[in-house]
């Protein structure tokens, strides 16, 4: 155990706080006269300006002094003065040289270096152009340089997206011994730009097995408080809270923090007593805050935490909790080859769209978490199960469970699957157990378990418990908890294995009975239990009734099972997880029981008149009784069903980001639709919905962008229908964007710029660290009627204010008229109307509402 974690243990297991320094760019931006392009430069410039600000933090009680290297990334850094090892090792040197100048005043001092790293500035695939292996790359050269200098542990910061955390945690734990802290930062609504809540943040990052977790930066202190006691209701980790000093108000050009000192100690302190154990400060806190915050809170003892047993498997931004108060969940089985022609025969001919397509179906049917498995001879399994699991993570958030014999094909998988993985599956046999075990040690995860072991499938329940109880034993070596097992004992065919049908079910008691308070869940393959038998479906669903009423807490089955889900549905309104029957009452009010004689007369009724079935007197078919008058104007009203359903269907494949069946839809359209009625009818409205369902919570920003994406194929088809016919499209504006010198960021404006080219308008993007008198000379050569202006750190809001200065002089010097709109986490509507902004937005959708305004809808 290294000293940091070994002190950190100590500190804990005594119920003593620990504490961590506060705001960087806030001191900096207190020292006037400092010069330099971004933070990590006074590293070189004038480190002793960056040494006193460390000393101030130690001197006021920080036990963790964290580096001026929160840019510092290869990827980040490629112009900068320095290289990113270079500011490493400076910034790591620097606070070594603090620690040590103030042991001299005080021997009694504990202070530990932390390697500061933030994100590297580009949204991973799928949802932007960095790679995994990319991002992965990058924080391995940085963390390398962090250990050979001398720091004693990692912090990545101020996070917005979990699949870059995780290539960081992975390059960190892989190529260095230093313990890992992440934290996340949140928007107002409580979940990350990306969409995770806070129950997802903890199952994926206590997943990577992490050191420590929690949040920094955000918004307000109220809301820091809300998120401590989320995370403190789902971490089995000790949780960091490092919170901004509220929000900032712009005085004289700066952001000015009005948080005082005690006030953000007495929200720190209704932190700790929700099990916060680790504190500290972001933007706007000083030394002085970090001083009060560690008097006071070191006289208060941490609060106990208490065991939580709850097993969660999530996605990028969603989390599927199983069993216990939750209830059963259904696993979707449906991409399989395994007795599925087409699915085979997709597979081969590498279409990935029938496994959207199939996805789609199974979630929209009440699939809550999706089985994918691609084993097929003849066919490169580890890449067809990453191409498998990357098609459907870019479209849909639900959790999948990872299906292979092969642990090399489950490496591989679980090495890129974004989100804590349900992982099909271990056995008793001690040759599998070596194999698959260390890879949920490594990569996170909970895993199935097979009740079979070298000795085969055991006849008795008793039995097969005993392998259960191996498999546990064995998990534990390698630090997986019960709560991360899935018990399968095992479904076998009643047709031959009669006599042992029964024993699957006596199985899951005396496991639930003996592990069930430690979180144990079960898990079968429940129509196994039918095959050669006629009417599989009455035996599934008794038996299925059977298993759950015993204790199943995830059935693999066909979600399009009506008896299945009928059955699934009546157990969970019998079984008290349906809260006043609410979904059953909303699922079969009005439906009718389709053994009675009236509902079959409906069914015959209903079919004969819309035409789906013929009545036939002595094989002549009788037409269906349809009256005459119906039949008016029929091949006018098919043609207006046919337009009405072909934009229809453009829509819906915005939505929901169907961008391989973009072009063909639009091509359909075209055939008998100009491309601005397409615009208008199909594309606008279908943005219009994604961007409201983004601002209400219902999508997030991979399903925003991902329908851009699709947009995109969609204009792309137009382009070319629109070239070969010798015509051009209308462009609605050009619009010019930049993020402000000294800010290497450029996220939010790489998002915005998607969306305003995906609503038909044309961008200049300047990029980052663009100095005023480039936009200036775009915005007036260019005669630019909007420009768009983005900042993230607290040290650059001063020159998104002098942007704006010069800009709105040469636009009076040249008599020419042009609105400003200013994003950014540290700005608010408040500082954007104080340095001139037209507008204010805190999200893309904001910006395009902005761009309609200045050009007309």
């Amino acid at each position: 155990m290294s000293e940091f974690k070994n002190f950190l243990f100590n500190k804990i297991q005594k119920h003593e706080p620990v504490f961590f320094d506060g705001g960087m760019g806030t001191m900096i931006q207190k020292i006037s006269g400092l010069s330099y392009s971004i933070p990590e430069d006074l590293n070189f410039y004038n480190p002793e300006a960056i040494k006193d600000i460390h000393k101030k933090y130690i001197l006021a009680g920080s036990n963790i002094c964290t580096t001026n290297t929160f840019g510092a990334n290869p990827i980040k850094l490629e112009n900068a003065s320095h290289s990113a090892q270079e500011f490493i090792e400076k910034g790591i040197a620097l606070v070594k040289g603090a620690i040590a100048e103030c042991k001299k005043q005080n021997e009694n001092i504990i202070c530990f270096t932390a390697w500061d790293s933030g994100q590297i500035g580009k949204l991973l695939e799928p949802n932007g152009p960095l790679t995994f292996d990319e991002a992965y790359n990058s924080y391995k050269a940085a963390a390398i340089a962090a250990e050979k200098s001398g720091a004693d542990l990692a912090i990545i910061e101020t996070m917005s997206d979990l699949y870059e955390v995780k290539a960081a945690v992975l390059a960190i734990k892989e190529n260095t011994n230093l313990p890992v802290i992440a934290t996340m930062t949140f928007q107002p609504n409580c979940r990350t730009l990306t969409g995770a809540d806070v129950l997802t943040c903890v199952t994926y990052l206590e997943s990577l097995h992490v050191d420590v977790l929690g949040f920094n930066c955000g918004g307000s202190l109220e809301e820091d408080i809300e998120l401590a006691n989320q995370f403190c209701k789902y971490s089995h980790i000790p949780i960091l809270s490092q919170p901004n000093a509220g929000l900032p108000e712009v005085i004289n050009g700066k952001d000015v923090f009005k948080v005082t000192p005690e006030e953000f100690t007495n929200a720190q302190e209704k932190i700790l007593e929700s099990g916060v154990s680790i504190f500290g400060g972001c933007c706007g806190t000083t030394p002085d805050h970090i001083k009060t915050m560690a008097e006071k809170l070191s006289e208060k003892k941490l609060k106990a935490k208490k065991e939580k047993f709850q097993s969660f498997i999530c996605s990028y931004n969603k989390t599927v909790q199983a069993g216990g108060a939750a209830g059963p969940v259904i696993i979707g089985e449906r991409i399989n080859p395994t007795g599925k022609k087409k699915c085979k025969e997709a597979l081969q001919n590498n279409d990935m769209q029938f496994i959207i397509d199939e996805a789609d179906s199974q979630i929209n049917s009440g699939a809550h978490i999706l089985d994918v498995n691609v084993g097929l001879p003849g066919i490169n399994e580890k890449e067809m199960m990453l191409q498998a699991v990357k098609s459907v993570q870019k479209i849909f958030n639900t959790p999948l469970q990872l299906d292979s014999s092969e642990s090399d094909v489950l490496e591989y998988a679980l090495r890129y699957y974004n989100g804590k993985a349900l992982v099909n599956s271990v056995n008793g046999k001690q040759e599998v157990m070596d194999k698959v075990f260390p890879l949920i040690k490594h990569y996170g995860g909970a895993v199935v378990a097979l009740c079979i072991d070298e000795d085969g499938i055991s006849q008795t329940a008793e039995g097969r418990v005993k392998v259960a109880e191996k498999i546990i034993q064995e998990a534990a070596k390698y630090g997986i908890p019960i709560r991360d097992i899935f018990i399968d004992t095992l479904t076998l065919t009643v047709s031959s294995e009669q006599k042992t049908s029964l024993e699957t079910v006596k199985a899951i008691r005396i496991l639930k009975e003996k592990f069930g308070k430690e979180g144990i869940q079960f898990v079968l393959g429940v129509s196994n239990i039918s095959f050669g038998l006629p009417r599989r479906d009455i035996i599934n669903s008794r038996f299925f009734m059977l298993a759950l009423e015993a204790g199943l807490s995830a059935a693999i089955i066909n979600p399009a099972s009506i008896p299945m889900m009928d059955t699934y549905r009546a157990y969970r309104a019998l079984g008290c997880f349906d809260e006043n029957c609410l979904d059953y009452i909303q699922t079969y009010t009005g439906t009718l029981d389709p053994t009675t004689e009236k509902a079959r007369q409906k069914i015959l009724s209903d079919a004969v008149n819309d035409g789906t079935i013929s009545i036939q007197i002595n094989g002549t078919p009788i037409a269906s009784p349809k009256k005459e008058t119906e039949k008016k104007n029929t091949l006018t009203e098919t043609i207006g069903a046919e337009k009405n359903t072909e934009e229809k269907e453009l829509i819906q494949i915005i939505e929901k980001g169907f961008k391989d069946k973009a072009a063909d839809a639009t091509a359909r359209l075209l055939e008998k639709n100009a491309p601005v009625k397409i615009i208008d009818n199909c594309i606008v409205p279908a943005l219009d919905n994604v961007g409201k369902d983004f601002e209400t919570g219902k999508k997030f920003l991979p399903q925003l962008l991902l329908s851009a994406e699709t947009v995109g194929n969609s204009f792309l088809k137009i382009k070319e229908t629109l070239a070969a016919s010798g015509k051009e499209q209308e462009e609605k504006g050009t619009i010019a964007i930049a993020t402000v010198f000294g800010d290497i960021h450029d996220i939010g404006k790489n998002i915005v710029k998607a969306m305003l080219e995906n609503y038909g308008y044309k961008v200049i993007d300047l990029g980052k660290n663009v100095p005023a008198e480039t936009v200036v000379k775009t915005v007036i050569e260019n005669k630019i009627q909007l420009v768009g202006l983005s900042a993230l750190m607290t040290t650059t809001v001063a020159n998104m204010e002098e942007t704006i200065n010069q800009l709105h002089k040469a636009l009076k010097e040249n008599n020419l008229e042009c609105k400003i709109v200013v994003g950014g986490a540290v700005l608010t509507p408040d500082y954007a109307k104080k340095i001139g902004a037209d507008f204010y937005a805190k999200d893309a959708m904001e910006t395009v509402s902005a761009a309609k305004e200045v050009f007309g809808k």
